[in-house]
């Protein structure tokens, strides 16, 4: 039982762990500083609901602000989502995107993927953006706050297994960027 759980933490703590590469990491976000497009899909349960046009642009505004505009649609006007991400005060790979409306949405570059987690309305949400060959891979997960199960939580003294929450997956949006000359 013991070993199952090393066993379990270490799976879940694996991707905390730093390895040697022989590549060196796009920078971001001057390595992600570009006008990017592509096509969005959209996922829920039943399958493939929808796709739209996309667009991504980032820009520098100065050394820690870029802008982070993102379009979605046909309309560019109606889809057009002006964000601006400035350098965060938790080191180099902190940045907070700023909706221009009183949302902050604090976001980590690591292992090569700019990642942010937030909840809305009882609901999760988690964005990845990361560099794919020459292209950049754009996807959002989402699902409800709530846990649909909670297992573990057992056992005493060095058995003591924690708590453990599950949730579900309602949602997925990825589309694949390329960069526009």
């Amino acid at each position: 039982m013991k070993q199952r759980y090393s066993l379990l933490l270490f799976a879940l703590f694996l991707p905390l762990l730093s390895f040697a590469q022989d590549t060196a990491l796009p920078s971001f976000p001057d390595d992600f500083v570009g006008d990017w497009a592509g096509e969005l899909e959209i996922f829920n349960a039943e399958g493939k609901r929808m796709s739209v046009p996309m667009e991504l642009i980032i820009q520098p505004i100065n050394d820690t602000s870029y802008t982070y505009t993102i379009i979605y649609g046909e309309d560019k006007v109606a889809g057009k989502r002006d964000y601006i991400i400035v350098r965060g005060a938790d080191g180099p790979h902190h940045w907070v995107c700023d909706e221009q409306n009183t949302i902050l949405l604090d976001g980590y570059y690591l292992g090569g993927v700019y990642q942010s987690v937030f909840t809305v309305a009882g609901n999760y949400l988690t964005s990845d953006l990361e560099f794919r060959g020459d292209q950049l891979l754009y996807s959002i997960r989402s699902g409800e706050e709530a846990p649909v199960r909670t297992t573990g939580d057992s056992g005493s003294g060095e058995e003591k297994i924690p708590a453990v929450n599950s949730f579900s997956v309602k949602g997925f949006q990825r589309a694949l960027l390329s960069k526009l000359d």
